[in-house]
């Protein structure tokens, strides 16, 4: 057998080893910076968020004017109805006592018309009997629904105040649809002028 020789024990040290046989392969093709994921600048994110916060805020500003206008629409609404309210009772409670005041006015023109004619013909105490009964005659015509006529030219919701303020006189009135304001009372057909012109003149120039 041959002899061990030194040499061929010991390492060569001239001839690479494999470590460095890998550190010393050639590296890949290098990713390029290019190619690499990149995320929003600090700018962008702050210009997003500035946006964001500019798009609630309107939108909040937008909601609470819409509830400040229809806030603002419903109490003009309500006052709107309470005068129309009070405009339709304050002309209801006039032209009732207007109409009353017009009864008297009534039976006593009459009675004294009838009176004068009368007061050569027949003697004074069957006079009398006559013009009390002719009183009691045109007292009765102005409770008569039928008898009387008051023609209501006004806004419905005038009207409908009205009527509700007139309860025992509705009978009696009869609408016609008006931007202004106007009153005719007639009995049996025949217009009466009354001291009501000069308030219906005034109530309508206040709807105008």
């Amino acid at each position: 057998m041959a002899a061990l020789r030194l040499i061929d024990a010991l390492p060569d040290f001239g001839a690479p080893s494999p470590s460095e046989g890998v550190h010393d392969a050639a590296p890949g093709p290098a990713v390029p910076n290019a190619l690499a994921p990149s995320g929003p600048s600090t700018d962008e994110l702050i210009r997003a968020a500035v946006e964001r916060a500019e798009q609630e805020v309107a939108m909040r500003l937008s909601v609470e004017h819409e509830a400040t206008l229809l806030a603002e629409r419903q109490r003009h609404e309500a006052e709107i109805a309470q005068m129309q309210a009070t405009l339709g009772e304050q002309a209801g409670v006039t032209i009732s006592a207007r109409l009353d005041e017009l009864g008297r006015e009534a039976s006593q023109h009459a009675s004294a018309a009838v009176a004068r004619i009368l007061s050569g013909v027949l003697s004074e105490n069957l006079l009398e009997r006559s013009v009390e009964a002719l009183g009691r005659s045109v007292a009765a015509a102005i409770q008569d629904s039928e008898a009387i006529r008051v023609e209501v030219r006004a806004p419905q919701f005038l009207f409908e105040a009205l009527s509700k303020a007139l309860a025992g006189r509705a009978a009696n009135l009869h609408h016609i649809e008006s931007e202004g304001f106007d009153l005719s009372v007639s009995l049996d057909g025949t217009v009466m002028e009354t001291r009501l012109s000069e308030w219906s003149a005034t109530l309508s120039r206040i709807l105008e």
